[in-house]
């Protein structure tokens, strides 16, 4: 039984087949040439069946590219060194995977114009991230935010803008520059 509890179960291949052309067609064409349609001929999937699913491209290409909830397993069991290092390292890979590469121009103007799915992007993300961090009570969550938003910025605008520097070097100085939170923070305890 779906969701709902009426009709028949979603076919959770179509999920699969459909989030998977959508990358390969965001590679090959890019956004402005990625469409409902065009994904639905390819995948072989109604284009109904992707609407009921996705609401628009930019719904649809979220999903491909970044999944439906963040895969925290990279967090469990770490300090706020290691939460600091991957937040930085998990930006830096997700930036320069190809399809985010191609997505990322058009859904910036998307997430400009859907503060809907803006909203549900940034809380989804950040909020499940950040708690991972330290207590809310000691604003720490105000720390981690910072820091998501500096070292995720930081790897948007390399793989966007400064291509040429984004390095392992790079990326290893704007580590060492943002440990220092994790060794303040600690010394709060």
């Amino acid at each position: 039984m779906n969701a709902t509890g009426t009709g028949r179960p979603r076919d959770p291949r179509i999920d699969t087949d459909v989030l998977a052309v959508t990358r390969a067609m965001l590679v090959e064409s890019g956004w402005e040439q990625l469409s409902m349609r065009a994904i639905a001929t390819r995948s072989g999937v109604s284009r109904a069946s992707i609407t009921r699913r996705w609401p628009s491209k930019a719904h649809l290409v979220l999903d491909a590219i970044l999944g439906a909830t963040p895969d925290l397993t990279p967090f469990e069991g770490t300090d706020r060194e290691g939460w600091i290092r991957w937040v930085v390292t998990g930006s830096a890979e997700l930036f320069s995977r190809p399809e985010v590469r191609a997505a990322t121009p058009g859904l910036l103007a998307a997430i400009r114009d859907h503060d809907d799915l803006r909203t549900a992007l940034w809380r989804g993300f950040s909020g499940p991230s950040t708690q991972l961090f330290g207590s809310a009570d000691s604003g720490e969550s105000s720390t981690a935010t910072a820091v998501l938003v500096l070292a995720a910025g930081a790897a948007l605008f390399t793989s966007l803008i400064a291509v040429e520097d984004d390095t392992p070097e790079l990326r290893a100085k704007i580590l060492e520059l943002l440990m220092p939170v994790a060794r303040s923070e600690s010394e709060r305890d």
